[in-house]
């Protein structure tokens, strides 16, 4: 019997386990956070979220919502129950709604900007027709 195959498929499979497990915290406390995109946000006791990981000796956690991070203080979460796991994986859905819009909204918005101050640098860059001299 060769070991090795099972072996790999084993690894394989203990490895997809190990990346869809997380970590759910709610915030026990009202916090203002500065996001890792530069935007700050209220959160609120009762917020949601997944950690990303721990720092300064598990004193800070930081915790994800989108593809933004920011750090609070630990001693201001808890962490889920799995009895609490599906109603708070439901507020953290709304909190994702929520960030989502507000970045697509800033996103359109500084592309219409971009836009029309484009418009205006081509207006000056076009001299204007000349007039023709009067008879």
């Amino acid at each position: 019997m060769k070991a090795a195959p099972f072996l790999s498929l084993l690894l394989a499979s203990v490895a997809f386990c190990a990346s869809d497990f997380k970590i759910y915290v709610v915030l026990t406390e009202d916090a203002r956070v500065q996001l890792s995109d530069g935007a700050i946000w209220q959160m609120d006791k009762g917020d949601v979220f997944p950690v990303e990981a721990y720092k300064n000796q598990q004193k800070s956690v930081i915790l994800k919502i989108g593809g933004a991070t920011f750090m609070t203080d630990s001693a201001k979460t808890r962490v889920l129950k799995p009895e609490e796991l599906s109603d708070g994986v439901e507020v953290y859905r709304k909190n994702l709604r929520a960030y989502l819009d507000s970045t697509s909204k800033k996103i359109v918005n500084a592309l219409v900007e971009h836009q029309e101050q484009k418009s205006k640098e081509k207006e000056k860059a076009t001299p204007a027709p000349a007039t023709p001299a009067p008879k």
